[in-house]
């Protein structure tokens, strides 16, 4: 296990001729990831998280900023020296190598002895749950099993740092949903830290210890999943974890933990820590985010705080919740999810209805 630190790192690249001058693709990011934890890198293409994984596995070479393993500066360090493992987004594995082979390629590398380098592969493949399918050929196996044996073969090598390059992207939904489970599973049992990159928000919510969010080369913010979703820092965050709706808003007042805004529906109370509403002023223009699943409806008329009304615009129903689409008094539509939705029908008769925020689910972000 090895904790990492990222201070200030930055990598420019060369534009094509024709826009010349360079552009920034990690632009001075800095975090840490724990020892044994499993470190998400989330963003959508092109925001550098790849890039700067590419960094820690010392495939490309920082213009600026240090990467240390614990106390080590390994910014220059070449590749192999890092004692880091890779598993890549597609596979990679040898085809005219049977799967123990393929396993044990970095042991070879590494010109591990016989007696070991079977004990580890036999380690390793019994890890990943694939010990029965060690003389197959990377061609007989399905797409999660040959995910499985690229991931025992980074294992084989017992690395400091295990570094996953959006690996489920080339699987069907269902075996996505398995190898989540599994991948967390296997980082857990080994203790050891692994950091990993994907645009899926999904996998990073269900999979990680802690996420950073990346947008354009620059860090967004940092968390664990529960606090990227209930106390997203910006517009981008909120949005890009989960689904969101937004009402433009300005700081009318705080007491305490709570925190009125004015809206275009009129003012509505947000239950906040003590840090949170020290970063809005009275007057601060902000923006009122909640959560399509945070908002509870009922018949209209209902006069209880944090209520407001709206029009149902459309309803569609999709067996575990119904999705209504509702229209607010200034134009602007919202989503609304409700969960197990026996009543739906009900429901979608009546055009006019009440909409529900709890304070505690109403988040206040800045617009950038």
């Amino acid at each position: 296990m090895v904790a990492i630190h990222i201070d200030k790192i930055l990598k420019r690249f060369a534009q094509p001729a024709k826009a010349g001058g360079t552009f920034t693709a990690v632009d001075n990011v800095s975090f840490h990831v724990r020892s044994g934890s499993l470190f998400f890198l989330l963003g959508p293409s092109g925001c550098g998280k790849t890039t700067l994984l590419r960094m820690i596995a010392g495939f490309i070479m920082p213009d600026a900023g240090v990467i240390n393993f614990d106390e080590q500066d390994i910014t220059r360090v070449p590749p192999y020296q890092r004692d880091t493992g890779m598993v890549f987004q597609s596979y990679a594995l040898w085809p005219h190598m049977t799967v123990a082979d393929n396993v044990g390629f970095g042991l070879d590398v590494r010109r591990v002895k016989s007696k070991e380098r079977a004990q580890r592969i036999g380690e390793a493949l019994a890890l990943v749950q694939m010990e029965a399918l060690a003389d197959r050929k990377p061609n007989q196996l399905s797409g999660g099993q040959q995910q499985r044996v690229a991931l025992a073969r980074a294992l084989a090598i017992r690395p400091k740092c295990l570094l996953l390059d959006e690996p489920l992207s080339n699987l069907d939904a269902k075996l996505r949903l398995d190898m989540r489970a599994e991948i967390r599973r296997i980082v857990k049992q080994t203790e050891i830290t692994a950091i990993y990159v994907t645009h899926d928000q999904k996998e990073a919510l269900s999979m990680a210890d802690q996420i950073a969010v990346m947008r354009s080369g620059v860090l967004q913010q940092v968390g664990s999943p529960a606090a990227l979703y209930r106390h997203p820092a910006n517009r981008f965050v909120a949005d890009f974890i989960g689904e969101t709706n937004f009402l433009p808003a300005k700081i009318a007042s705080s007491s305490g933990s709570t925190v009125t805004v004015q809206t275009p529906v009129g003012l509505l109370q947000a239950a906040m820590t003590g840090q949170q509403s020290s970063e809005f002023k009275i007057q601060d223009t902000c923006l009122a985010a909640f959560r399509p699943e945070a908002i509870t409806l009922s018949a209209a008329g209902t006069s209880k705080a944090n209520t407001f009304a709206g029009k149902r615009v459309s309803t569609t129903y999709l067996g575990e919740m119904a999705e209504h689409i509702i229209e607010l008094a200034n134009g602007a539509r919202i989503k609304v999810f409700e969960l197990n939705p026996m009543a739906s029908t009900a429901l979608a008769a009546a055009d006019l209805v009440s909409l529900h925020i709890p304070p505690e689910n109403l988040m206040l972000v800045h617009a950038e």
